[in-house]
């Protein structure tokens, strides 16, 4: 059988603590919406948040596929088409609190998949 084993506890506990912080953050912003697609995010969460928690063996590849799908490459395509739409407008509207923000996420999803590719590995258990 095998296992997650996450060398770097400081690790674990960070991504447990996103996923669960997001997480929550959707469920909010679901029930307030009323909207019932918004509970495919937190559907994925959760799911990401079983797998850690057990240290499932996909759990390494669930972390890694979720950074890169949903904080690096989520967050450079809103980048990028709110720089096309500004440069569009002449920047006339233009709200560098978004760049910032969505810069900051891309930059915590590549530091969490480099942390992760270090410090989480598969092992093989006996039973």
């Amino acid at each position: 059988m095998k296992k997650s084993q996450f060398s770097n506890q400081t690790v674990y506990w960070t991504i447990i603590a996103i996923v669960g912080g997001l997480m929550a953050w959707n469920l909010f912003a679901t029930v307030t919406s009323g909207k019932l697609i918004g509970f495919l995010p937190v559907i994925i969460q959760a799911v990401l948040l079983a797998l850690i928690l057990t240290k499932n063996q996909y759990a390494k590849i669930g972390i890694k596929a979720w950074v890169i799908i949903f904080l690096i490459i989520a967050n450079c395509l809103q980048f990028i088409g709110r720089l096309l739409k500004d440069a569009v407008d002449n920047f006339v509207n233009f709200n560098s609190l978004h760049y910032i923000t969505t810069g900051f996420v891309v930059l915590v999803g590549i530091i969490i998949f480099i942390y992760v590719n270090k410090t989480v590995t598969v092992i093989e258990i006996e039973k």
